[in-house]
């Protein structure tokens, strides 16, 4: 004889019930678990003083196998040996290269291009892997970039856009290369200040941009409150004292190219970088 009194349950009424978990609640789990993604990620590519020493070596996708990384493989040993903080790379470069990758040194892909050098408008970049792809390859973070002016600006703002919310679900930094179309402004602060902000607005958690100079990019460095990298681009002013006086305004680290894999010494080149970047 049972001493227990079950109670009808109305399965019908029940089963719809969200037994106190709202759908909001839901979502804001399911940003949680995104951002703790983000966190993890963000730790990988910067540093426990919070700046880093990023090596772009994507450009063999748009100039081919110019001097520096035309032997990828040896260029990556050297960057990895110089002790770099962070890497981007793409899809292919990434897949072909996992036995370098890892360990201290983070892993960015690149994830939008498709134009070259003999494109007509190089600001014709489109989707070139997806942020589910680039996690599978083992990336710490995707890299898109982001025009301001001109006729690729509408186009590649809604990818950079589309991009950050596939991010933010996944867990994975997004880093915002913003270029003026026009290489008038490339160093122009008012584009590079807007850029920042659009970056920032559009859901980037890092924006890589020019500097501009030691009079105006404290005004760049205030237009967002999310780390700010700089680019090397083409050489001229000495790289290194440019990233000094960018370091001292509030950039957070340096994201360099050819300056790193066409320097004479790339180990070496890496080393003077971290220890002006993080000392």
């Amino acid at each position: 004889m049972s001493f227990f009194v079950k109670k009808k349950t109305n399965l019908k009424n029940t089963s719809n019930k969200d037994f106190g978990i709202s759908k909001e609640s839901k979502r804001i789990k399911i940003r949680r678990k995104g951002m703790s993604g983000k966190i993890i990620r963000m730790n990988r590519i910067f540093k426990a003083d919070g700046k880093t020493v990023i090596v772009a070596l994507d450009h063999g996708q748009f100039q081919g196998p110019i001097v520096g990384i035309a032997d990828i493989q040896t260029t990556l040993k050297n960057v990895k040996c110089g002790q770099a903080d962070a890497v981007i790379l793409n899809p292919g470069a990434i897949q072909d290269n996992a036995q370098i990758l890892g360990g201290n040194l983070a892993v960015l892909c690149r994830i939008t291009g498709a134009s070259t050098n003999y494109s007509p408008s190089f600001d014709y970049h489109r989707l070139i892997s997806s942020v589910r792809n680039a996690i599978s390859l083992g990336a710490d973070g995707v890299v898109v970039m982001g025009f301001i002016g001109g006729s690729g600006e509408n186009q590649s703002l809604e990818l950079l856009g589309r991009i950050a919310e596939d991010c933010s679900v996944a867990g994975v930094p997004l880093i915002a290369e913003m270029l003026p179309q026009s290489p008038d402004h490339f160093t122009d602060p008012k584009f590079i200040s807007l850029g920042v902000r659009v970056a920032y607005e559009l859901g980037a958690d890092i924006v890589k941009v020019y500097y501009t100079d030691k009079d105006s990019f404290s005004q760049v460095i205030n237009s967002a409150k999310i780390p700010v990298v700089i680019a090397g681009g083409p050489k001229g002013k000495d790289a290194l004292e440019t990233a000094k006086e960018a370091i001292e305004l509030g950039a957070k680290g340096v994201a360099y190219g050819r300056n790193v894999f066409q320097a004479e010494d790339q180990a070496d080149y890496v080393r003077k970088l971290v220890e002006l970047v993080h000392s």
